[in-house]
């Protein structure tokens, strides 16, 4: 179920709209004009758009995947630390944490619900006038048309913790959906459930930024009512995911697991293994609906799936050489499959349908070194990876395992987003 439509103080203090000032797009109105009129047709074939945040400046550019040519470069508040596409693949959502600012491109491909039908648009990318500003956001987590963007908040400045709830359509119109502050600062994270948000408390007397409980917050009219409080702690939370029935959380003792059922949630611990060295803990959790076991991931490359129903974890023997590295990974959304670089040049590919499992792996690179960031298509098989060091864009052919060189830049590439109109065919691979 979509969250309601509202607004509040908060809302009117995290939210500016602004007039279009940037530079490259002051001549956009012309330029659209002399596109073809898309609306006359319902469809449109286009392999999708590419956003690459700049490593060392601030900018974003757009690449269009069909001619693999720039269509725009843009001009952003300040350099983007966190890129990604929001929930329907339309806006490109600009992070700026440092600066606690954030900024959306509109990619120009969307596809609108005509009742009868659903109509594709084809126009060129521009900057969207809505923007927002709130201490140091960070975690971007989409569940179907929706995201939740947390907001860390200040810990020193004693400037509390928020999230926002966005669709694309909120993004178009230059809205919030929802919005909730809490007590104090932290390094939270936000999973929405229906009218529900599963997210993070920190206790008064914890001192680091990490949270140690989750919560169950539920919207009601303009503002949201604790439900619950789960009992199980979360100490050191951080990374979350969800899947079809449950919700998981990480924390330094194990991964707490909320399973929703009849619209009830309850909350259980599944514990680290005791073979799990000092420290060790699992930090980044991967979840589809393809699979009700959750990846957990500790150290990087230390990959466990995490049982709800059987309360167990596993370790994976997933790499062919342990004394590689990860180098850059991303989770297909669509299909489930876990992209997963290694230093050796080899992509892994982890599909969440087989538990988890290896389903694929070869060679894309040649002498690895430097910085690198996948993104993958929606529109096909097609995985894309920003390289830092030769700056350039490859193109990954992940049915038929080829690897191709799509884009020579004049800047380092820093973070990669696609963008674009989900094909059918892709929801049913």
């Amino acid at each position: 179920m979509i969250l309601p439509n509202f607004k509040t103080s908060l809302i009117a203090s995290m939210v500016t709209v602004l007039c279009a000032c940037n530079s490259e797009i002051d001549d956009l109105a012309d330029k659209n004009a002399g596109l073809a009129d898309n609306h006359d047709h319902i469809g449109i074939t286009s392999t999708g758009r590419l956003a690459i945040s700049h490593a060392d400046t601030a900018n974003v550019s757009i690449f269009d995947t069909d001619n693999d040519t720039l269509l725009e470069m843009f001009n952003t508040a300040n350099i983007v630390s966190g890129l990604y596409a929001s929930p329907n693949n339309r806006f490109a959502v600009l992070i700026q944490r440092a600066d606690n600012y954030v900024e959306f491109i509109d990619g120009g491909l969307y596809q609108e619900d005509h009742d009868d039908h659903l109509h594709d648009y084809e126009q060129l990318p521009s900057f969207s006038g809505f923007t927002l500003t709130n201490d140091k956001p960070t975690h971007f987590d989409i569940s179907e048309q929706q995201a939740a963007l947390f907001f860390d908040g200040n810990i020193d400045a004693g400037i509390p913790a928020s999230f926002a709830i966005l669709t694309d359509t909120s993004i178009e119109d230059g809205e919030i959906l929802a919005a909730h502050s809490f007590n104090n600062a932290m390094h939270g994270t936000a999973q929405i459930r229906g009218e529900s948000v599963i997210t993070t408390y920190r206790s008064e007397d914890i001192t680091s930024v990490l949270p140690n409980y989750v919560e169950q917050l539920h919207i009601h009219g303009d503002h949201f009512h604790q439900e619950q409080r789960f009992a199980v702690d979360c100490p050191a939370l951080h990374g979350s995911a969800q899947n079809h029935q449950h919700i998981a959380f990480g924390c330094s003792d194990g991964v707490l697991v909320i399973t929703e059922k009849g619209g009830v949630f309850n909350a259980a611990k599944v514990a680290n293994l005791n073979s799990f060295a000092e420290g060790t803990r699992i930090g980044t959790i991967k979840a589809s609906e393809h699979s009700e076991l959750f990846l957990g991931i500790a150290q990087s490359k230390l990959f466990y799936t995490i049982d709800p129903a059987s309360a167990e974890m596993t370790q994976l023997a997933w790499q062919q050489n342990t004394e590689n590295t990860v180098l850059a990974s991303a989770l297909d959304r669509i299909t489930g499959e876990f992209y997963v670089l290694e230093s050796d040049g080899f992509l892994s590919v982890l599909h969440a349908e087989d538990d988890w499992q290896v389903s694929a792996r070869f060679k894309v690179l040649e002498n690895p070194a430097g910085n690198y960031a996948l993104a993958a298509s929606a529109a096909d098989d097609t995985l894309y990876i920003s390289d830092a060091n030769n700056q350039t864009v490859l193109s990954i052919d992940t049915h038929e395992q080829t690897t191709k060189t799509i884009l020579n830049l004049d800047f380092i590439p820093n973070q990669i987003t696609w963008l674009g109109i989900a094909a059918e065919s892709k929801h049913e691979h």
